[in-house]
């Protein structure tokens, strides 16, 4: 059984969203590596206001730049700590090569007991049944500053904000 976390969890790639969310229930937020742009800072930052924000980087120089930029940055922001030798992969250090029970101790101050309920937001419906799609999903994207990205990365943006789908489609 998943362990939930009523938040977001900040990783730096793709590689640790596939290997946490076998394990984890949450929202995630992929920050690319050093990828961490004005756009990005300020989606977190109102992110901050609305959802607990956890950071989990992986343990080197890089993943301690991203998070020390994160937290000069953003108010309120959470730490997970993973350390450098509890990996199951000694050629790599990051999170997606820790062992699991390392993670799950790192993030337990921010596991709930409960699953929680994720908004279905039907995004491609939305988009689809407007007179010009483009021109929508470009309205949807400037209305609450979101991120581009494609409509699975725009609706993980809009469950971040906790924008609701009654909200979204008037």
């Amino acid at each position: 059984m998943k362990k939930v976390i009523d938040g977001v969890l900040i990783v730096e790639g793709k590689s640790d969203v596939s290997y946490l969310s076998q394990y984890i229930d949450t929202l995630f937020f992929i920050t690319n590596g050093y990828d961490l742009n004005d756009e990005k800072i300020d989606f977190l930052s109102r992110a901050s206001k609305v959802n607990k924000l956890i950071i989990l980087t992986d343990p080197d120089e890089a993943g301690e730049e991203i998070r020390n930029k994160l937290k000069s940055k953003i108010n309120g922001i959470f730490d997970a700590k993973i350390e450098k030798n509890v990996r199951k992969n000694y050629k790599k250090t990051g999170v997606a090569e820790a062992r699991i029970e390392d993670v799950l101790k790192a993030l337990e101050p921010y596991i709930v007991s409960e699953a929680i309920n994720r908004e279905n937001y039907d995004l491609m419906s939305l988009i689809s049944l407007s007179e010009n799609p483009e021109a929508k999903r470009q309205q949807i994207i400037d209305k609450y500053r979101l991120i581009k990205g494609n409509n699975k990365s725009l609706e993980n943006q809009l469950r971040i904000l906790k924008i609701n789908k009654e909200e979204l489609w008037k």
